[in-house]
């Protein structure tokens, strides 16, 4: 049947044993390739339908990703390494909008200051602000470093300043009205890492997330705790409320709640 709809012989039949002719050596090989690709293909549709396998788009501002990925990605890839990860990185005020825009699965957010409707929040867990200051500052001589603080005491001080549109600004301007400060701001820029090496480096102070100091391999320089649970800033991942959400893109948010925010691990409802 095969010799007939292909229009050649495939077996030499005058030999003993049977032996393949020219063509039916190229109709083996081909015949293995096309077992091999159908095997493969039931296999990926096996992976997808168990959802081991896909695609899992994810939004991050650039100084994050320094502090989560290299915690969160050897596990995640560990458990499933035929997941293709792609990360956009960028400034944490328009990640919301690249999720509502499709243009990633899911972001990781800094604040909320804004609900949408079309997202749906998961929280990770709370940050505290951290000031540093440069050591021949007035607040170093005066109070013991690492000590909690609120912002009032450093109201003297020249200041270090993110621009206005990140998270840390957004906590800033609510400190500096909670307390009626209004001090001198010496520069601004749109790294808090700039930010703390330019306080330590002009005697001047700044505030600074205190989940990135695991990033850096010297010592941090001078800091404070900043007293006050109401400038605690929540941490979140969103996705679209209407996108479907794979075992994986789950696993992605509780691996990241483990690793990053240990004190805050249980599940958390969603909003």
């Amino acid at each position: 049947m095969v010799e007939r709809e292909i229009g050649a012989r495939i077996f030499n039949r005058g030999t003993s044993p049977i032996s393949l002719t020219p063509a039916g050596e190229k109709y083996l090989t081909a015949a293995h390739k096309l077992i091999a690709l159908e095997s493969g293909l039931y296999r990926e549709i096996e992976e997808i339908r168990q959802e081991t396998s896909g695609r899992l788009r994810v939004g991050i501002s650039t100084l994050r990703s320094m502090s989560i990925l290299p915690r969160v990605l050897p596990v995640f890839l560990q458990q499933y390494p035929s997941v293709e990860l792609e990360v956009t990185e960028s400034g944490s005020s328009s990640m919301d909008h690249l999720v509502l825009g499709g243009k990633v699965d899911m972001a990781l957010l800094l604040s909320r200051s804004q609900v949408e409707e079309e997202l749906v929040y998961i929280s990770l867990g709370l940050e505290r602000l951290l000031l540093f200051a440069g050591p021949e500052t007035r607040l170093v001589k005066r109070i013991p470093p690492y000590t909690g603080i609120t912002i009032d005491q450093a109201r003297d001080e020249c200041f270090i300043s993110v621009h206005p549109g990140h998270g840390t600004r957004t906590t800033q301007d609510q400190l500096f009205a909670e307390y009626d400060m209004n001090p001198r701001i010496l520069f601004e820029t749109h790294s808090v890492e700039v930010a703390r090496r330019l306080a330590l480096a002009c005697n001047a102070v700044t505030l600074f997330p205190e989940t990135l100091l695991s990033n850096w391999t010297r010592p941090a320089g001078i800091y404070y705790p900043i007293l006050g649970d109401q400038f605690r800033r929540e941490i979140y991942y969103c996705y679209r409320r209407d996108s479907y959400i794979p075992r994986y893109m789950t696993d992605f948010i509780r691996i990241t709640k483990e690793q990053c925010f240990p004190d805050h691990s249980k599940e958390v409802p969603y909003v």
